[in-house]
C-alpha cells in the first residue's frame, strides 16, 4: 500500500539512503556528494540560514497517510 500523495509537492528534496550510497557508489562519487553538501552548507551559512535536519518516511509505511494529514493540518503539504 502506498500513501495518497495527491496534492503534494515533489522533487523538492533529493534523498539518498546513506547505506545505498555506501553500497552502490564508487569512492569518487561519495566524495563528490560530501563536497556538494559542504558547498550548500557554506552557502547557506553566508546567507545566515541554518542547516536543517529532516524527518523522512517511506510512502509505503502504514502510517504515511496519517503523517500527510498532520502535514496538511499545519500547511506543509502541497
Amino acid at each position: 500500500m502506498v500513501a495518497n500523495l495527491e496534492g503534494g509537492s515533489f522533487n523538492k528534496f533529493i534523498i539518498f539512503k546513506c547505506e545505498d550510497a555506501d553500497k552502490y557508489l564508487p569512492l569518487h562519487d561519495k566524495i563528490d556528494l560530501v563536497h556538494i553538501q559542504r558547498q550548500i552548507n557554506e552557502g547557506k551559512a553566508v546567507q545566515g540560514k541554518k542547516d536543517n535536519t529532516y524527518l523522512i518516511i517511506n510512502t509505503d509505511e502504514p502510517y504515511a497517510d496519517e503523517v500527510i494529514d498532520i502535514m496538511k493540518k499545519h500547511g506543509h503539504w502541497g
